[in-house]
């Protein structure tokens, strides 16, 4: 049976918090503490649909990010880490400075077939393969990570939690496997959630903590090094206590239109609450220059709503995948090609339920994305996108967003540069 060193353990299980750049690219505060940190400016060009923002559609650089890390070696055993970052997005996102972590890592026990650690604080959350480093321009393989998967809604909500975070490794028959489970809370922004989950404003509040559990596992199997296999459960509960009174509720079916409660039930809602688990399956098969990634999501939730006061509930179970092929070209070089769909429904693909009177295809997403990246220089690159869409499940939302007539095909081009140290 193989060894697991110490060396390989830290970078099996800590990489992910400094995925910016590599060591001889950081600032050396000493021998155990370094700094990182990135700046990516993009132009995002959307014709046909506003993309986070009507300016997009004529042309936007509203979209910047920037960020620093860093950590720091107490013992052997013992580090301290964070990130903060703020991130623009036209309108849907105002750049505002957040921690996105914030923790305190222990490793409590390595030997040669285990290790197990502990982490505290605002940690990381592990959810497939490319939740943890989407907030690092140069690690994830476009411009954005796949759409079908990682909703940018909840990106704040599900990218780290304000708990615990227990992980470990472990090669059994020569097979090595990594393993973290979380279980803490964090906020959720209502507004982004009710928007993307019913196409509209449910309750009146702007924002609350929720509790999230979490557990993900990584396989890479003895008979094929090449071959990673992942698995990740969120389990999160989200009750919406801020609807309109019993009172404002009956007032306002007083002055609707005759069987306006069946169509538009959701504006008469006086308690709600939702309950969800998310589960995604992850495969990824590297070959000399080819990266093949494919992971598959199944949201199953469970809504209860009491609309002028009379109990409803309902099950929906929220399908997505993506199909990913990445080409490293040469040391400077590299391309990829992705397709995915994503239903918020999987029993009403064509969106048909969904469907709101500005937005009649929110209910799915379809898409090709190709594009590539350029390492022109020490620290910089410069990368191209280009996605064609069928269906708005994934474009984003922001204030305002309700009063536009949304098209069912629309595509978007992003041409970004990116310094990091």
């Amino acid at each position: 049976m193989k060894t697991l060193s110490r060396g390989l353990l830290a970078k099996n299980l800590f990489a992910v918090l400094l995925a910016a750049s590599s060591p001889a690219m950081a600032i050396d505060i000493n021998d155990s503490s370094q700094i990182h940190g990135f700046v990516n400016q993009a132009f995002l060009y959307s014709p046909d649909n506003p993309y986070a923002g009507t300016d997009s559609k004529n042309g936007s650089l509203k979209f910047r990010e920037l960020g620093v890390n860093g950590f720091t070696e107490l013992t052997p055993e013992f580090r301290l880490a964070a990130q903060v970052l703020s991130r623009q997005q036209d309108e849907a996102d105002d750049g505002d400075v957040r921690v996105d972590f914030l923790l305190a890592d222990y490793l409590v026990f390595s030997g040669q077939s285990a290790s197990f650690g502990i982490r505290a604080g605002r940690v990381k959350n592990n959810i497939g393969f490319y939740n943890a480093i989407r907030d690092i321009p140069s690690a994830r393989p476009g411009y954005n990570v796949p759409d079908s998967i990682y909703f940018d809604a909840f990106r704040d909500t599900l990218l780290s939690i304000d708990g615990v975070n227990l992980y470990g490794s472990a090669l059994l028959s020569d097979n090595l496997i990594t393993w973290e489970l979380s279980g803490g809370q964090r906020k959720v922004d209502l507004d982004d959630f009710e928007k993307f989950a019913f196409g509209q404003r449910v309750s009146e509040g702007g924002s609350e903590d929720i509790p999230l559990w979490l557990l993900n596992v990584n396989l890479v199997p003895a008979f094929d090094r090449d071959l990673r296999l992942g698995l990740s459960l969120v389990d999160l509960t989200i009750d919406l206590d801020e609807t309109q009174s019993m009172a404002e509720a009956q007032a306002a079916l007083v002055s609707a239109p005759p069987g306006d409660i069946i169509a538009n039930s959701l504006n008469y809602v006086t308690d709600a609450k939702f309950e969800g688990l998310l589960a995604i399956f992850s495969a990824q098969y590297s070959l000399e220059n080819w990266i093949l990634t494919a992971e598959y999501l199944n949201l199953g939730s469970d809504f209860r709503a009491d609309i002028v006061g009379r109990r409803t509930t309902g099950s929906t179970t929220t399908e997505g995948y993506y199909l990913q092929l990445e080409w490293l070209a040469t040391a400077q070089t590299s391309w990829f090609t992705r397709y995915e769909e994503l239903y918020l429904d999987k029993d009403d693909r064509s969106g048909k339920i969904t469907a709101r009177p500005n937005n009649r295809y929110r209910g799915f997403g379809k898409g090709w994305t190709v594009g590539g990246q350029w390492r022109f220089a020490k620290d910089w690159s410069v990368m191209g996108q280009a996605s064609f869409n069928e269906g708005t499940a994934w474009l984003p939302n922001y204030d305002g967003r309700e009063d536009e007539d949304l098209d069912k095909y629309w595509n978007y081009y992003v041409l970004s540069l990116n310094y990091q140290f």
